[in-house]
């Protein structure tokens, strides 16, 4: 039954979990409540196989993030993403999902370095009947090609786009100059991991994707809005702010 969907996921022990175990949450989320029964099977299959694949993580940005980007794409109709980062595809198959519920082929133009994972997330898209939807480029998120790639592909500027990569100071930094120029007027450049606690998967130990944030946008007279920046550790207790993510979100717009 549709209302069971994930609610069983409280129960499970494994870290990416966290969600429905900290909200202990008696309800499914719209990101997979909205999901056919079809589509809901292939997200649960996904979940039992990775988590057997990958032990050593999964790397998901999980529920808050993803929900967040429902309600930008879905609640607009957008039709032109562009995704840096997509590991095994989670967000991937969600957005594709978005995108065939809303009738957009040629939508989702996300970007991996890593062809190991990208191998995978294809096979993933492709059982999931996504491929008219979603592009899977394996490449650098920066290199200047994948820009113009993107625009030929999603037959427009991008509305929307989503860094989840390398979580690296001076890598996102060269996103942003790369990415946000092409962006639609208007458009969103949504950025995961820039809480104080995520810094420290900057392996350079520069700032992270927080200090890149910052300073670019400073740098370019832009306002940019962080949820959860002041997050210092992965675990709230009590404490735990409104958005459950200690990663945080970023959120900047292009002006028109």
């Amino acid at each position: 039954m549709q209302d069971s969907r994930s609610i069983e996921f409280k129960d499970r022990s494994h870290g990416r979990y966290w969600w429905f175990s900290s909200t202990q949450a008696n309800y499914v989320p719209p990101i997979f409540s909205f999901l056919t029964a079809q589509e809901w099977e292939i997200m649960r299959d996904w979940y039992e196989e990775t988590e057997k694949r990958f032990p050593a993580g999964t790397g998901e940005c999980n529920v808050p993030a993803m929900s967040m980007l429902q309600g930008l794409i879905m609640g607009n109709n957008l039709s032109r993403v562009v995704q840096c980062g997509h590991f095994i595809g989670f967000s991937t198959l969600l957005l594709g999902f978005m995108m065939r519920r809303m009738g957009h082929p040629h939508s989702v133009y996300s970007v991996d370095i890593d062809p190991n994972v990208t191998a995978f997330t294809k096979q993933v898209v492709e059982n999931a009947g996504l491929l008219a939807y979603v592009h899977l480029e394996v490449s650098d998120s920066a290199a200047p090609q994948t820009a113009k790639n993107a625009a030929t592909y999603l037959q427009g500027a991008p509305q929307l786009l989503f860094i989840d990569s390398s979580h690296e100071y001076n890598h996102t930094k060269r996103e942003l100059d790369l990415w946000f120029p092409a962006l639609q007027p208007g458009g969103f450049a949504i950025m995961h991991d820039v809480s104080a606690f995520a810094t420290s998967f900057d392996g350079a130990g520069n700032g992270g994707v927080k200090q890149a944030v910052q300073e670019w946008a400073r740098g370019r007279d832009l306002q940019v809005a962080l949820i959860n920046d002041f997050a210092s550790d992965q675990h709230y207790g009590d404490k735990a702010p409104l958005y459950r993510d200690a990663c945080g979100l970023g959120l900047i717009q292009k002006p028109i």
